[in-house]
């Protein structure tokens, strides 16, 4: 199945296209595998009767409480305010 970030493409610190081949690969695998596991949690969730709005906000959570963990916060907090 195609989605629309597989066309997508990922941009550096600076704002600039990554072009290098490995971290390309590297970042699209990744990608497929956090889309497997997102989509296998949302599916359990949703079959223990989750509400869809709180389950998007306990992913959104998730996401920020990882991007701080790994530092990279900083440049979040950076591109938000432009």
């Amino acid at each position: 199945m195609s989605h629309a970030s597989d066309e997508q493409t990922w941009l550096d610190r600076e704002g600039q296209p990554i072009s290098c081949t490995g971290k390309l690969r590297v970042l699209r695998d990744n990608e497929v595998e956090l889309r497997q596991v997102l989509s296998d949690a949302c599916a359990d969730a949703l079959l223990m009767e989750v509400g869809p709005v709180f389950l998007r906000h306990r992913m959104e959570r998730l996401l920020a409480d990882v991007m701080v963990e790994s530092g990279v916060v900083e440049v979040v907090e950076k591109e938000g305010a432009e």
